[in-house]
């Protein structure tokens, strides 16, 4: 059997090893899932739903504002085009797939692929940056006694991280990281304001974010507005380690299976397993009705164009 074969299999076993027992801790705790409260809000549903498809356009916006800056943007519908398309390429195995679109896009627009790698580059390390930075922040927020003992700690951590953005400690870990993988090195021209810029957009990101998966929880449970930034950072930490495992794709299995450990700290188990698992159908739901919207209105708007060309050709 081939080695990549084998990888597969290995793969393919954690991810159903993790959902396992994910289901295994659901079933175990059934009665305590009878027990609580359940119940179906589906105006809260609703206004979730919208909350997040403003949350993805946020990125997208972010994204934008970074070509811009780079002196490579193709418009705003057109990136918005192009973000929603590429994104689905998360879902295959590797995170390779989704980049693939993305410079290939950028290309058929002549944009130089160097400099789409500065945006990614500079939106991958910010972003994952801002997620920590949230992350830590809601611990620090938190009143969960055991974590709190650390607060000095997380809070100096935030802090390094914010430092870490300057734009000559990037740059030197950046190419220092690019030399590794034997490609050439990149200039990071943006000043350090506006790198903290970004920061602060992904920011205003992550809290629309929670915003959004607050309504989705309390639309089947109920829980407190005083947790809602531990539940955003809780999902921020979730969905960092779910990217970081290349062998799952969009992170699956792997987010799920660390958002049920943090969120059981405020949630019985069944109900953070619930969660957990209910949130990747409503996430998905949400990129799948982004992603219709953005292709019909990109399908009118080549009819348009076609027909346009058409009148003007006549004339």
């Amino acid at each position: 059997m081939k080695r990549k074969t084998i990888i597969n299999i290995l793969k393919s076993i954690i991810i159903l090893l993790i959902f396992f027992f994910i289901f295994r801790f659901l079933y175990a705790n059934m009665d305590t899932l009878k027990n609580n409260e359940i119940h179906f809000n589906y105006s809260y549903l609703g206004i979730s739903i919208l909350i997040y498809l403003l949350h993805i356009i946020s990125n997208v916006i972010i994204w934008y504002f970074i070509t811009k800056q780079n002196s490579c943007n193709i418009g705003f519908f057109e990136t918005l085009r192009v973000r929603i398309y590429s994104d689905f390429g998360k879902y295959i195995p590797g995170k390779v797939f989704a980049y693939g679109i993305l410079f290939y896009s950028y290309d058929q627009k002549e944009v130089s692929k160097k400099k789409v790698m500065v945006c990614s580059l500079q939106e991958l390390i910010i972003g994952t940056l801002a997620a920590i930075i949230i992350a830590l922040v809601s611990i620090y927020f938190s009143k969960i006694e055991v974590l709190n003992k650390y607060n000095l700690v997380f809070l100096g951590l935030a802090i390094i991280c914010i430092i870490a953005m300057h734009p000559k400690i990037l740059k030197y870990f950046t190419n220092k990281l690019l030399k590794l993988f034997k490609k050439e090195p990149v200039a990071i021209t943006s000043t350090y304001g506006q790198m903290l810029l970004i920061l602060l957009m992904f920011f205003v990101s992550w809290l629309i974010f929670g915003w959004a998966f607050y309504f989705f929880i309390n639309s089947f449970y109920s829980y407190s507005i005083t947790d809602y930034f531990f539940t955003t950072g809780a999902f921020a930490i979730a969905g960092l380690i779910g990217f970081i495992a290349i062998f799952a794709p969009a992170g699956l299995g792997v987010r799920e299976g660390v958002l049920v450990f943090i969120l059981n700290f405020i949630f019985p188990i069944a109900i953070a397993s619930l969660i957990s698992l209910i949130s990747r159908v409503w996430m998905t739901l949400c990129e799948i009705i982004l992603f219709a919207i953005v292709f019909v209105i990109n399908l009118f708007y080549k009819k348009l164009v076609l027909k346009n060309n058409k009148i003007s050709n006549e004339n």
